[in-house]
């Protein structure tokens, strides 16, 4: 959601944000200083995927006044500026304003966040022009297969297998054997969980009912729902887009479609799908990448995760959603990444200094040395079910913390 279109609009002509809670605005301090860092941010604000952006006034509001003051690097300071781009949810877009950050924004480091559609595009831009890049909310064997080697790039996320693995051990829960249906569309997420789930069903022994690459955007699953159904499809993993979630779900119900457990990643992350969805929502199984209960702190400010869900709450009247907290982290790594660079102008050296970073956010810990590829810093993959509150909407439940056992459990898996 885009709360200031106004403001992006006259931003974008001029090639700059300012908003940066410095004084002298988007002037270049003099006598001490450096300059000003410039940090890019990449997002899908508008378009089918703008609910991955629905908290980023609010995140890129605190950060800008976490840093308001400045950072200090290699004994002198630096007003710190922070450039917003939308890519209205499409991958054309995305590359193109990367290119904008770069070559007219004149940016010092390039941040990205949410589905390949993003992250794919923009670090290209950023590692074929020598921009230090960090990118998020993107399965790392989606963003880095085919691609690379990278200097300037770099992710923090969880993994497509892992994940995999996770849902796999929820399954096993329900006991003997199972038919697992696959909703995938013909998009690179859909083609990573076919490659992926496909091998686990069949060392499982179980049968799998695949879908078919069908598109993003359609309108009419009844022939799925019934080749499911056919199947005795028990076990549904599925990674759509929202709205097609939505519209496949409605209709799943309309059709008498009733499997024992349903995982989906990607479209059931946020309290916006489950609020659609309303009694729909209650028992769909998601990834949780993070959420308040999570038991670390901003590194820029100290605020903790359930702060940061609070604080959304009170200035927006929305519940916290998952983005939040691996975007407020990306600014966080980049923080640490400039400051330890020893010069935040030199690019070379703060893409290198990204490789070297490891600690905690308040997205939890991450590492960028440790693998499971040079580049990547892979996050542990929880899972939540979507439970009734008692307020007429649903809350997101850890049930699966096995990856992460120091994020508590907070109910037990229920079969629908």
């Amino acid at each position: 959601m885009e709360t200031h279109p106004s403001r992006r609009a006259f931003l974008g002509v001029l090639g700059t944000a300012a908003l940066t809670g410095c004084s002298g605005g988007l002037k270049e301090s003099s006598g001490g200083t450096g300059g000003t860092i410039r940090i890019g941010y990449v997002s899908p604000r508008t378009g089918a995927l703008a609910v991955f952006g629905e908290s980023d006034d609010y995140v890129v509001g605190t950060v800008r006044e976490a840093v308001r003051k400045g950072l200090t690097v290699g004994g002198r300071s630096y007003p710190v500026e922070i450039v917003t781009k939308d890519t209205q949810s499409s991958a054309a877009r995305a590359a193109e304003v990367a290119a904008e950050l770069i070559q007219r924004d004149a940016v010092d480091i390039v941040l990205c966040t949410s589905t390949p559609d993003t992250t794919n595009p923009v670090s290209d831009q950023c590692e074929a022009a020598g921009v230090p890049c960090l990118a998020t909310i993107c399965p790392w064997e989606i963003w880095a297969g085919g691609r690379g080697p990278f200097t300037y790039s770099y992710l923090y996320f969880v993994g497509s297998r892992e994940e995999t693995d996770v849902f796999a051990g929820l399954w096993r829960r329900l006991g003997g054997d199972h038919v697992v249906g696959g909703l995938w569309p013909n998009d690179v997420d859909g083609e990573v969980y076919r490659r992926f789930v496909t091998p686990k069903v069949k060392e499982l022994g179980w049968r799998l009912a695949d879908s078919g690459a069908y598109a993003d955007g359609s309108t009419d699953y009844s022939s799925i729902i019934s080749a499911f159904v056919k199947s005795d499809v028990d076990i549904l993993q599925a990674t759509p887009i929202p709205p097609d979630w939505v519209t496949f779900w409605r209709q799943a119900h309309q059709n008498r479609f009733r499997p024992k457990m349903v995982c989906v990643a990607k479209a059931m992350l946020f309290p916006s799908v489950a609020a659609t969805l309303g009694p729909l929502a209650e028992g769909i199984v998601s990834p949780v990448w993070w959420s308040p209960s999570f038991p670390y702190k901003s590194s820029l400010d100290g605020t903790s995760a359930r702060d940061l869900a609070q604080g959304y709450r009170t200035a927006t009247g929305r519940q916290w959603t998952p983005p939040m907290g691996f975007n407020h982290g990306l600014f966080e790594i980049a923080v640490a990444a400039l400051r330890a660079s020893g010069d935040p102008k030199d690019k070379k050296a703060v893409a290198a200094a990204i490789g070297r970073q490891k600690g905690e956010a308040v997205s939890g810990r991450y590492d960028f040395t440790a693998g499971p590829m040079k580049n990547v810093s892979q996050a542990p993959d929880l899972l939540g079910q979507w439970r009734a509150n008692g307020s007429g909407g649903h809350d997101l439940v850890i049930v699966d913390n096995s990856l992460e056992p120091a994020i508590p459990l907070q109910g037990d898996l229920r079969p629908l």
